[in-house]
C-alpha cells in the first residue's frame, strides 16, 4: 500500500504554521495525526480504539526560525489509560519535498495543496544535527510544560553526517558519523527509562560488554522524574546479532552433516560452543555488575520473597488458562505434527498445573537485581572475537514500573536458553526436505550449545547471592523461568506466528519431562 495514498492533504503551502498557528494544530489533531500514526510500525495502540488526538507540547528543537518540532502527542482510548508518543515534524517544498516522495514515503504525514510536505523529521539533517548538539552541549529549550534538556555523556564537537536505519520497531534509530548511535523513543511513559539508567550505571563502573554511555534527551518537568526522550551510545563495530551468528554457524554445520561431511561438523560445532561459553561468561559478568553496589538502592540485591513466588506462579497459572483453552479449542486447526505436540501438552496439564503450584508452596533462597528483562540471541551483538550487550529496555509491552523490577538472573538465562532452542528448529527451516533426517542433529546441537551457555555462567557466577546454593534449588527454579518463558512463546505463537508454534509447544514437553 502506497503511504502518499493515504496521507491527508493540508491547505496553502508548506510552512511552519502547520504546527504554530491555532489552526494547524486543530487540523494536525483532528485530521492529520489520526491518519498518519495508525499506520506506523512503532504504534503500539492498534488493538485499541483512538478517540481523540491531542498535542501537549511542540517544542521548536533549535533558534531557527524554521526549526524542527518535537511533538508529545497524547492519545486517548475508548478505554483504558491514554498514551503519549514523540512525534519530531518538519516541512519540505520544492525538490527536498519531491525527494522525501520518492525516498521516503511513510515519513510523509500530509502534503499541501499549493505544494510540499510536512514529514517525520528524523529524516531531516538538520534536525538529527540538533538533536546531537543538544546532547554534546547539555543545553536545554523550554516548552510551555518544562524544557527538553541534553545530557551530556562524552559527545563533543559539531554534529557529524548522520543517518536513519531503514529497519523501524517500536522506537528510531539514527547514526552519526558511524561512531554514535541514538536511539528516539517513541511511545513515552512517566518514570525513569531502564534502558539509560542500567547503561549508565554500568558505564560508570566501567563494564566492557555493553555499548558505552554518550548522552541522552530529558523531558524534564517539575515534580516529575524526567522522560528519557532519546538515548545516545557508542557504536559498537559488529558482524550483526549473535542470532545471525548462530543461525549461520549452525546451518553451516547443518549442511556438513548432510554433505556427510563430519569432521566439518565437528569443527564448527566446537567453534560455536567455545563462543556459547563465552556468551555465558559475558551474561553471568554482567549480572555481577548489575548486582555490584549494595549502596544504591535502585541496584541493590534484595532477597526473593513468597510475594515473588506468588506472582510468578499466578502469571504462569494465568497464561496456562489462556494456552490450554486456545489449544484445545481448535484442534482441526494444526498441522499433524503440530497436533501432536499440543495434543502431548494437554495431556501433561496435571504436571504443569503441579509445577506451578509447588512454586507458592516451595520458594527458593535466592537474590533477586536488576536484570536485562528482555534476554536473547538478538539482543547480542557479535563483535567476531567477543560479545556486546544491548536493549536494556526490557518488555516493551509491559510498564516501566514493571520493566524496572528486580528479579532472579535465572530469569534472563532462560530467556537465553529458550533462543538456542528457537535457533536450533528455525536453522532446520533451511534443510525442509531433509528435516526428519536433521531434526536429531539439530537438538544435540541445542543441548551442548545450551550446556556451555550455563556451564560458563555457573562458574562465573559461583558463590553470588542470586544463585541458589544447592543444585536442585538452582535447577527447580531455572525450570520454573525455562516453563514461564515457554508458555509465553506459546502464547504469542499462536497470535502471531502459528507456523512457529512447534518450537515453543516442544520445548515445553522437554521442560515438563525434565530433559531441558
Amino acid at each position: 500500500m502506497n503511504p502518499l495514498a493515504e496521507s491527508v492533504t493540508l491547505p496553502g503551502l508548506a510552512g511552519s504554521h502547520a504546527f504554530s498557528s491555532e489552526k494547524g494544530l486543530a487540523l494536525l489533531e483532528s485530521e492529520v495525526l489520526p491518519s498518519y500514526i495508525a499506520r506506523c510500525r512503532w504504534f503500539g495502540g492498534k488493538a485499541r480504539e483512538p478517540r481523540g488526538f491531542k498535542v501537549r507540547e511542540a517544542v521548536a528543537v533549535s533558534a531557527a526560525a524554521d526549526a524542527a518540532r518535537l511533538m508529545l502527542v497524547e492519545i486517548d482510548y475508548a478505554s483504558g489509560a491514554p498514551d503519549t508518543y514523540l512525534l519530531p515534524l518538519q516541512t519540505a517544498t520544492g525538490t527536498r519535498a519531491e525527494v522525501l516522495m520518492r525516498d521516503a514515503p511513510g515519513a510523509v504525514v500530509a502534503r499541501f495543496r499549493e505544494g510540499g510536505v510536512l514529514f517525520d523529521a528524523v529524516h531531516d539533517a538538520d534536525f538529527r544535527a540538533a538533536l546531537f548538539t543538544l546532547i554534546a552541549d547539555g543545553g536545554a529549550v523550554r516548552s510551555s510544560g518544562g524544557e527538553i534538556a541534553g545530557v551530556t555523556g562524552g559527545l563533543t564537537g559539531s554534529a557529524p553526517e548522520s543517518r536513519v536505519l531503514a529497519v523501524e520497531q517500536s522506537n528510531s534509530s539514527v547514526i552519526y558519523g558511524e561512531r554514535v548511535f541514538l536511539k528516539l523513543y517513541r511511545r513515552l511513559e512517566e518514570g525513569v527509562n531502564p534502558d539509560a539508567e542500567i547503561l549508565r550505571f554500568l558505564g560508570a563502573r566501567n563494564f566492557p560488554h555493553v555499548p558505552p554511555f554518550r548522552g541522552a534527551l530529558e523531558f524534564c518537568r517539575a515534580g516529575r522524574a524526567p522522560q528519557v526522550l532519546a538515548l545516545a551510545t557508542g557504536m559498537v563495530a559488529n558482524d550483526g546479532d549473535a542470532w545471525s551468528f548462530t543461525l549461520r554457524e549452525l546451518t553451516r554445520q547443518l549442511a556438513c552433516v548432510r554433505a556427510g561431511d563430519a569432521n566439518g561438523a565437528e569443527l564448527i560445532e566446537a567453534a560455536y560452543l567455545a563462543r556459547a561459553a563465552q556468551l555465558g561468561e559475558r551474561t553471568g559478568a554482567l549480572h555481577l555488575a548489575l548486582a555490584a553496589d549494595a549502596a544504591d538502592a535502585d541496584f541493590a540485591p534484595e532477597p526473593l520473597t513468597m510475594k515473588d513466588f506468588a506472582e510468578l506462579s499466578e502469571t504462569m497459572r494465568t497464561t496456562a488458562d489462556r494456552v490450554l483453552a486456545r489449544l484445545a479449542g481448535r484442534p482441526d486447526a494444526f498441522d499433524p505434527a503440530t497436533l501432536e505436540l499440543v495434543s502431548a501438552l494437554l495431556a501433561a496439564e496435571p504436571a504443569l498445573r503441579a509445577r506451578i503450584a509447588a512454586l507458592d508452596a516451595q520458594p527458593v533462597a535466592a537474590a533477586k537485581t536488576r536484570t536485562h528483562g528482555d534476554y536473547h540471541l538478538g539482543q547480542v551483538l557479535n563483535t567476531g572475537g567477543d560479545f556486546v550487550i544491548i536493549d536494556f529496555e526490557g518488555e516493551p509491552a509491559k510498564p516501566l514500573a514493571e520493566r524496572r523490577r528486580k528479579r532472579s538472573p535465572l530469569r534472563d538465562v532462560a530467556g537465553m536458553l529458550r533462543s538456542f532452542h528457537y535457533a536450533a528448529h528455525s536453522a532446520l527451516g533451511t534443510f525442509a526436505e531433509h528435516r526428519a533426517e536433521l531434526e536429531p542433529h539439530a537438538e544435540r546441537w541445542h543441548e551442548r550449545a545450551r550446556a556451555a551457555f550455563l556451564h560458563a555462567w555457573i562458574e562465573t557466577t559461583a558463590g553470588s547471592p542470586f544463585v541458589p546454593a544447592e543444585r536442585a534449588e538452582f535447577a527447580r527454579l531455572l525450570d520454573a523461568f525455562l516453563l514461564e518463558k515457554a508458555l509465553y512463546e506459546i502464547a504469542y505463537e499462536l497470535n502471531n506466528r502459528p507456523a512457529w508454534l512447534g518450537i515453543p509447544l516442544r520445548g515445553a514437553g522437554q521442560i515438563l519431562r525434565g530433559s531441558t
